[in-house]
């Protein structure tokens, strides 16, 4: 919220900027989510731009015209609505109205002249199932992540939790709960606060808070930036929409990736094992909504595989996903392809344990030969002294008794020489 308000400060007139701040109370005081807020925030922020002028001085003709441009940028290549001119043009309707005749809410005051003809249609999903996120992919993407702990986990939870983007970003450390059977997020989204179970991505997660710059602190970001002159705050949707599309290029995925396609990739997994009501409570869905049609993707396969679980046939291209390995002796979760624990170093299967003790073993060995070589090596140095110092008395002695054979024979020649010179 705190990076949005920022923007809006910055870059719009006083005028609008005094506008959008109290149309922000309103929501307030209706107990709006911050998720929703936030987004009516940064839509508003993206048409104040577009329109150029104060909102006090708009017209219908400003109105049809920013319409235009909402189709122009947002629509599809065959210049259909998609959810995101859709929701500008919700956001834009919701906003005026409420400036206009002083309630949000259209059953209320229904609409103003100025945005009394913008229609909205019904966007139709045209994401089939190939289009869906794997576990294949999953794998590539965060390979791609390489050392960057927080890429990988806010990669891996946002893939196995299905939030909406607001949900999974605007999350606290004090949000994140682990237990003996994974961790338990609190998020809180337009339709309020719930519980989103984590089990496949609980070690990514775990080894990112291990690591975290604040990691003592509850109510520091969950996902902060790293970038020196944004240390500290949360990432933004754009932002996100970068880390993910960075890493999707390095692995080479050519599916086209944006964050909501992880809730709908999730949602259709989940469909195969979860009730509706299972699936409206995980996913934030009231009870009337008509969501869990527009997120599951069923296809033929998925009636297939429900006749072959019936009659006890696996398929043989049946591919499990990747589960987080348990220790069994401090109870901690980790990636699948570990072999010993992250956090107590113990071995994590009997392969492992045995590999281990062998390795010890060997390691042992190596050490004992070793420290057998190092002893041998001083013998045969304390054998050489010895025989140095042998050979030195020796060498010693034959020195002294020629030095003296020597001096006897000057001696003996110096009286030679005085004898002959007395005679």
């Amino acid at each position: 919220m705190k990076q949005v308000n920022n923007q809006i400060e910055q870059e719009l007139s006083f005028e609008n900027i005094s506008l959008i701040k109290k149309y922000d109370r309103e929501m307030v005081s209706q107990s709006i989510a911050i998720a929703t807020r936030q987004k009516h925030l940064r839509t508003l922020l993206t048409l104040s731009k577009l329109l150029k002028k104060n909102w006090k001085d708009v017209t219908r003709d400003d109105i049809d015209d920013l319409v235009f441009l909402i189709m122009d940028q947002f629509a599809d290549e065959s210049g259909q609505e998609t959810h995101y001119s859709y929701d500008h043009k919700k956001i834009l309707k919701i906003f005026f109205r409420w400036y206009k005749l002083g309630s949000r809410e259209f059953v209320q005051v229904g609409d103003p002249p100025e945005t009394k003809n913008v229609k909205m249609k019904k966007v139709k999903d045209k994401i089939a199932r190939e289009d869906l996120l794997n576990e294949e992919d999953r794998i590539k993407i965060l390979y791609a992540c390489g050392e960057n702990a927080r890429d990988r986990a806010l990669i891996d939870c946002h893939m196995e939790a299905g939030t909406r983007p607001g949900e999974i970003l605007n999350l606290k450390l004090k949000h994140v709960k682990f237990d003996k059977h994974g961790c338990v997020l609190q998020v809180d989204g337009k339709t309020g606060a719930r519980t989103i179970r984590i089990v496949r991505a609980t070690p990514n997660l775990a080894a990112w808070i291990a690591v975290h710059p604040y990691k003592d602190e509850p109510e520091m970001p969950l996902w902060p930036n790293i970038s020196h002159h944004k240390k500290g705050s949360p990432i933004t949707y754009a932002a996100a929409r970068q880390i993910l599309h960075r890493r999707c290029k390095i692995a080479n995925i050519s599916k086209r990736v944006y964050l909501n396609l992880f809730r709908h990739s999730e949602a259709t997994t989940t469909a195969n094992f979860m009730t509706e009501a299972q699936m409206r409570k995980r996913h934030g869905w009231s009870s009337d909504s008509k969501m869990p049609a527009r997120y599951v993707h069923l296809v033929n396969s998925d009636v297939e595989d429900a006749i072959f679980k019936h009659y006890g046939i696996k398929k043989e291209d049946e591919k499990m996903p990747e589960m987080p390995v348990k220790c069994h002796f401090c109870e901690m979760y980790n990636p699948s392809d570990s072999v010993t624990c992250t956090k107590c170093g113990k071995p994590l299967n009997l392969e492992s344990a045995i590999k281990r003790e062998e390795q010890e073993n060997a390691e042992k060995k190596k050490l004992e030969e070793k420290i057998k070589m190092l002893e041998q090596r001083q013998i045969e140095s304390e054998k050489n002294q010895k025989g140095y110092s042998d050979l030195k008395s020796i060498v010693d002695e034959y020195l002294k008794e020629y030095f003296e054979d020597v001096f006897d024979k000057i001696e003996f020649v110096k009286n030679q020489k005085q004898n002959s010179i007395t005679n």
